[in-house]
């Protein structure tokens, strides 16, 4: 059984959540593009949407830091010295 849950929406369409049973990994979202691509859904455990909202607020705030450790946008090139 699923749920809708409320979608988001912002200047490149809607994204729905849907609520569903994930079977051994308990609550899961899936989340749904209004506009069509490669990948028309991603589902996520509830740990894994905290992680993710995480993430988000981070990127959103800047300090999220890049694969090398950097914060979001910095580059090893641009260190202050």
């Amino acid at each position: 059984m699923s749920t809708e849950l409320k979608p988001t929406t912002d200047r490149n369409g809607e994204v729905y959540l849907t609520q569903f049973n994930g079977g051994d990994d308990g609550r899961c979202v899936q989340l749904t593009p209004s506009r069509p691509s490669s990948y028309p859904y991603v589902s996520l455990t509830v740990e894994q949407a905290l992680d993710m909202a995480t993430a988000l607020v981070e990127f959103a705030n800047g300090t999220r830091e890049n694969f090398m450790g950097y914060p979001c946008g910095q580059f090893p090139e641009e260190e202050a010295v």
